[in-house]
C-alpha cells in the first residue's frame, strides 16, 4: 500500500520554475536552503535531461519536499511508476541530512551533482565520471530531513530522530514489518529504496560529529559497547576502507577526545563505538540486502560555511572512490532466461565467506546480481527452484583489480548447460591524466565486456541431478515391464489375498 502511494506521488520533473518561492542563485560556499535545493535539482535536469532526472519522493512532517537526483547513462536505470530500474545496472545511493543539524554531507552532494550532470553522457569531459557511469547509476538524496535543516535541530519537525525510527530486529519481534511509529520521512526513504529494487547494491548516509567510517551492525543485544559484525563484515570493511584511505585526515584518525582509541585508522564497527537501534544501515542491510554504511564527515556537526572549500577538497576524492568501489569493481552474475520462459524463483549464493549476501528473486526475464568484491578468485552457486527437481550450478572465476567481471548463467537443460564465464575487458594503460579504463569507446552504462586471451577457470557444475534423471529415464521402462510380466504369470490378486499380505 505504501509503495503504491509512492508510485502515485513520484513526480518526474520536466518543467522549469515549478518550485514555489524561487530565490536568487545561492553563493557557492554557503548553506543552500530547501527552496534552493528544489531549484537546483530542476536546474540539473534542465542542463542534461537525458542523463539527470529529479524526483520528489515524498514530503516531510512539515510538508517540505524530499528531493532525489538520479544520474545515469542507461535509459532503463531511472525509477518510474511503471517499471523498476534494471537490475543489470547496479546503483549506489548517497543520503544526506538525516540529522538536520549535520548539513555537511547535504551541501557536498550539491557539488558532486554539478560535476556528475556536467559530464554524464558527454564522453571525455571527465574520464573518471565516464568510468563510474559506465559501471552503474548514482542516486543522490540530498536532505532526508529538510525540516530539521530549517530548524537547525537533530530531529524532524516533530522532534523525532530519524536514525532511530526504523524497525529494528533486536527491539521489534515482527521485523521487518512496520511498528506504526514511522515518520513520513522514514516511510519515504523505505518506499524509495523498495522502488529501486535489486538495482541498489550500496548506500551510505552522511553525518557530522566525528571523522570516521561506521560499518554495521549499529545495534547489539547487550546494549553495551561490544562487537556485532555482519556476516558480510569482510566485504563491508573493504568497501569502507576504499573511502577512508582516499583521505589521510580520516585514515590516520584513531579517535579524539572521548573517542580516543576507539577507531581503527578511520573505521569503527557501530556497536563497538556506541550501540543504537532503529538506524538506517541495519534496517536496509537486513531487509533490502544493501551494503549500507555511515560516514561521519567532520568533528563539528555544523561547520562554518567558510570551511566548505576545505571539506569538499578533503571528501571529494573519497566520495568518488566509494562510487568506483561499488560500481566499477566486482562480480556481476547475470541469470539469463529465454523468451517465453516461465517465472520461477532463483537463488544466487556467494560461496566466499563474508563476501556477499544470498540473493533471491522471482522472474522470467534476465536478472542481475552484483557483488562489489575486491580482486580475487570467487565462486557463486545459482539455483533454479522451479520444476520437480531444482537445478543448480556453481560458477568460478577471477575478478581482477579495478575491473568488473560478468558471469552469465542459464538454467541447465536436459541436453546442455549454457554457462558462460566472461571476464572484463582488460584495463587500458593510463597516461599522465587518467582516462576511462572500463568503457573505452563502448556506450556507457552497458556491460561491454569482451573475453581476452586469458583462459578463465572452468565452471564447476553439480552433475548429479542430470545423471540421476538419465538413470531414472532408462530404468523406468524396465521396472514397468517387469511388473506387467509378473501380473501375467501370477494373475490378478484377489481382495482376500491383498488383505492377508503382510
Amino acid at each position: 500500500m505504501m509503495l503504491a502511494l509512492l508510485l502515485s506521488t513520484l513526480l518526474l520533473l520536466s518543467v522549469p520554475g515549478s518550485c514555489a518561492g524561487e530565490e536568487a542563485p545561492p553563493e557557492r560556499w554557503t548553506w543552500w536552503s530547501n527552496n534552493q535545493l528544489g531549484e537546483f535539482v530542476h536546474k540539473m535536469q534542465e542542463s542534461n535531461p537525458e542523463h539527470c532526472k529529479a524526483f520528489n519522493i515524498g514530503k516531510s512532517f512539515r510538508g517540505n519536499d524530499i528531493w532525489t537526483l538520479t544520474v545515469s547513462t542507461r535509459p532503463d536505470a531511472f525509477p518510474s511508476a511503471n517499471t523498476p530500474p534494471s537490475s543489470l545496472a547496479p546503483s549506489f545511493l548517497y543520503v544526506g541530512g538525516v540529522h538536520g543539524n549535520e548539513p555537511l554531507g547535504r551541501q557536498l552532494m550539491f557539488y558532486m551533482a554539478e560535476e556528475l550532470c556536467a559530464a554524464a553522457g558527454r564522453q571525455g569531459v571527465d574520464p573518471e565520471i565516464d568510468r563510474i557511469l559506465a559501471g552503474g547509476t548514482v542516486h543522490l538524496l540530498f536532505s532526508m530531513n529538510p525540516d530539521g535543516f530549517e530548524m537547525k535541530q537533530r530531529g524532524n519537525g516533530k522532534g523525532v530522530d530519524l536514525n532511530r525510527n526504523f524497525p529494528d530486529p533486536i527491539k521489534w519481534s515482527k521485523f521487518p514489518q512496520l511498528t506504526g511509529n514511522e515518520e513520513p520521512e522514514t516511510l519515504a526513504l523505505m518506499n524509495y529504496i523498495d522502488l529501486l529494487g535489486d538495482s541498489l547494491i550500496g548506500a551510505t548516509h552522511l553525518h557530522g560529529g566525528a571523522e570516521v567510517m561506521v560499518i554495521p551492525f549499529d545495534g547489539n543485544k547487550s546494549g553495551k559497547r561490544a562487537p556485532n559484525p555482519t556476516p558480510d563484515d569482510k566485504l563491508i570493511r573493504y568497501l569502507g576502507r576504499r573511502y577512508v584511505d582516499a583521505q589521510p585526515e580520516m585514515a590516520t584518525n584513531n579517535g579524539r577526545g572521548v573517542d580516543a582509541g576507539l577507531f581503527q585508522n578511520g573505521m569503527v564497527q557501530g556497536s563497538n563505538w556506541y550501540p543504537l537501534w532503529g538506524g538506517l544501515q541495519d534496517f536496509f542491510y537486513l531487509k533490502n540486502q544493501v551494503y549500507f554504511t555511515t560516514i561521519e564527515m567532520s568533528d563539528e556537526k555544523w561547520p562554518d560555511a567558510s570551511e566548505l572549500p576545505k571539506w569538499w577538497k578533503q571528501h571529494r576524492p573519497s566520495m568518488y572512490e566509494l562510487l568506483k568501489a561499488y560500481l566499477c569493481q566486482g562480480l556481476t552474475v547475470q541469470v539469463d532466461f529465454p523468451d517465453g520462459a516461465k517465472e520461477e524463483q532463483v537463488v544466487v549464493t556467494m560461496l566466499n565467506k563474508g563476501m556477499g549476501s544470498q540473493v533471491r528473486f522471482k522472474t522470467s526475464s534476465t536478472h542481475g546480481v552484483h557483488y562489489p568484491v575486491p580482486a580475487g578468485e570467487y565462486s557463486v552457486r545459482v539455483e533454479w527452484k522451479g520444476g520437480w527437481i531444482p537445478k543448480k550450478a556453481v560458477l568460478s572465476t577471477e575478478v581482477r583489480p579495478d575491473e568488473r567481471t560478468l558471469l552469465r548463467a542459464q538454467k541447465p537443460g536436459e541436453s546442455n548447460v549454457n554457462i558462460a564465464v566472461v571476464p572484463a575487458a582488460p584495463r587500458q594503460e593510463e597516461p599522465a591524466k587518467k582516462e576511462s579504463a572500463a568503457g573505452g569507446n563502448q556506450p556507457m552504462g552497458t556491460f561491454a565486456f569482451e573475453p581476452d586471451a586469458r583462459v578463465p577457470p572452468r565452471p564447476t557444475l553439480f552433475p548429479y541431478v542430470r545423471r540421476a534423471s538419465v538413470v531414472v529415464i532408462f530404468l523406468l521402462p524396465v521396472i514397468l515391464s517387469r511388473r506387467r510380466w509378473a501380473g501375467r504369470v501370477n494373475g490378478p490378486r484377489t481382495r482376500h489375498a491383498l488383505r492377508n499380505t503382510v
